[in-house]
């Protein structure tokens, strides 16, 4: 009898143990080394951001989800400068998200509103991220190439950089990430920069800048055409010089150096022009009328008819997108040319030669208008955005 209930309790321990070969062994899931940093530091560039703009720093599992834990910081200077100390991270994959006013390079001047940017690293030997335009176009694309194409976070990373540079007609090493580019010293980043930028304000831009990443998410690829005109038009009336004048500077009051080449710098954005297929449609326009009459530098317009007698009346008329610049020469071809009435908007006149007049537009972003008289038919030459040869001429005749 003792030796049967013996029997029972065998029978009945391997039932519910490892006599079942069915039962799952629950394994205690192995948990990833602390990356630890004596200092993690970067740079946030759109232009620099402001001192005290801040840094989210979010630790993310391989699947680039939040896993809660976040570090903050802040800029601690002009040139967009931060840095985390003694610092120890419990994943190697990290999301930076910096917000916060910048320096705008191309009109010199600090923002007209805050901008968020984001970037994604693997900092498991790395101990500097910056956050720049290009880590943040590519952010998107690189989630959705692990979360839904199952690639590894260096397949993605490469991908999404590649495919926003080809949107800028341009390329990097493949052993130089976005992250590691510096805004003083890399043309690529500086040239991508002020495309995004252009004359935009803040808003505008970061709301340009939120379509071009919710259009590449999928395909890695800007399919909306009105994108590529925004980027093109953009570009159109960029001042590069002044650009580089703006960053130097903004550095130099950080005893900072900018090793720029404005030549580099001008071949890329002349890359970006002639190869990105995208439209242009911003540009200097000229109405057909002003406040002295018919415009006779609108298209089409070849003759003016007196008014007074012999005396024709007329307007020199240009709206200026913001940030073009504009020169127009008026030479009388019948004797003097020299009834100018003394009444202008936005140009500055002077009488340059007997018969002739030069007009110079002084602030972009508005019309400019000017009320003339002729007795006698006028030769115009047209200076646009500092052209030094006429982009284009006519002849206007009184008849």
């Amino acid at each position: 009898m003792k030796n049967l209930f013996i029997l029972f309790l065998f029978s009945l321990t391997c039932l519910f143990s490892a006599c079942d070969k069915s039962l799952t062994v629950v394994e205690t899931p192995i948990e990833k080394p602390v990356i630890t940093k004596d200092v993690f530091s970067g740079y946030v560039q759109k232009g620099p951001y402001i001192n005290g703009s801040s840094v989210m720093i979010t630790l993310l599992d391989d699947q680039l989800n939040q896993t809660g834990i976040v570090f903050t910081t802040q800029i601690i200077d002009n040139s967009g400068n931060f840095e985390q100390r003694n610092v120890a991270f419990a994943s190697n994959f990290v999301e930076l998200k910096a917000d916060g006013y910048y320096f705008n390079e191309v009109k010199g001047e600090n923002s007209n509103g805050s901008l968020t940017l984001y970037a994604l690293a693997d900092i498991t030997d790395i101990n500097s991220v910056n956050v720049n335009i290009l880590t943040h176009l590519e952010r998107q694309r690189i989630i959705y190439l692990i979360q839904h194409d199952k690639l590894s976070f260096s397949e993605a990373k490469k991908q999404a950089r590649n495919e926003v540079l080809d949107i800028f007609k341009l390329a990097l090493p493949d052993s130089i990430a976005s992250e590691s580019l510096n805004l003083t010293e890399d043309e690529l980043l500086l040239a991508v920069s002020v495309i995004v930028q252009g004359q935009l304000s803040t808003g505008d831009m970061s709301e340009l800048l939120a379509n071009i990443s919710s259009d590449i998410r999928t395909d890695g690829k800007l399919d909306n055409p009105l994108l590529g005109t925004q980027l093109m038009n953009n570009v159109a009336y960029l001042d590069l010089d002044k650009v580089k004048s703006n960053m130097e500077k903004k550095y130099s009051t950080l005893g900072i150096p900018v090793n720029v080449d404005i030549d580099k710098l001008k071949s890329y954005i002349e890359q970006f022009k002639n190869n990105s297929g995208f439209e242009q449609t911003l540009s200097i326009t000229y109405p057909e009328t002003g406040k002295g009459g018919v415009n006779i530098l609108a298209d089409g317009v070849v003759t003016v008819k007196p008014t007074l007698g012999y005396l024709a009346e007329f307007s020199v008329r240009a709206v200026l997108p913001e940030g073009s610049s504009l020169k127009i020469v008026i030479t009388g071809k019948e004797g003097a040319f020299g009834l100018y009435s003394g009444s202008e908007d936005n140009w500055i006149v002077s009488n340059s030669a007997p018969g002739q007049f030069t007009l110079t537009a002084f602030e972009s972003g508005k019309s400019a208008d000017a009320s003339f008289s002729s007795y006698g038919s006028v030769y115009i030459e047209y200076y646009e955005n500092g052209a030094t040869t006429p982009t284009k001429v006519k002849t206007v005749y009184v008849q």
